[in-house]
């Protein structure tokens, strides 16, 4: 197994070729709620995804930037499941 590293969106491709899989996770922003693309490894420890241009946290700020992301890294798909906040969690939460 490799050793847990930041993994950059330039690396996602890899990452899931030896067994890690995304997950996409709602937070709340000021101006609604986004998701943050998040990488999960086959022992269960996560991190976020950081942007190869930006070097921050990978964020969608609309569902359909997460589509469209998740189609280029799997144009086999037939569809993706865009989480939605945890019931009790408010305008207020992030």
């Amino acid at each position: 197994m490799w050793n847990p590293r930041v993994i950059t969106t330039d690396a996602v491709q890899n990452f899931l070729e030896k067994g890690g899989k995304l997950d996409y996770r709602p937070i709340h922003t000021p101006k609604g709620w986004n998701w943050e693309l998040w990488a999960v490894q086959s022992t269960g420890a996560a991190s976020p995804v950081i942007s190869s241009k930006t070097g921050e946290a990978r964020v969608f700020k609309s569902s359909d930037a997460l589509v469209s992301f998740h189609m280029r890294i799997f144009p086999d798909a037939e569809g993706v499941w865009v989480p939605a906040p945890k019931s009790g969690q408010d305008e207020g939460t992030e």
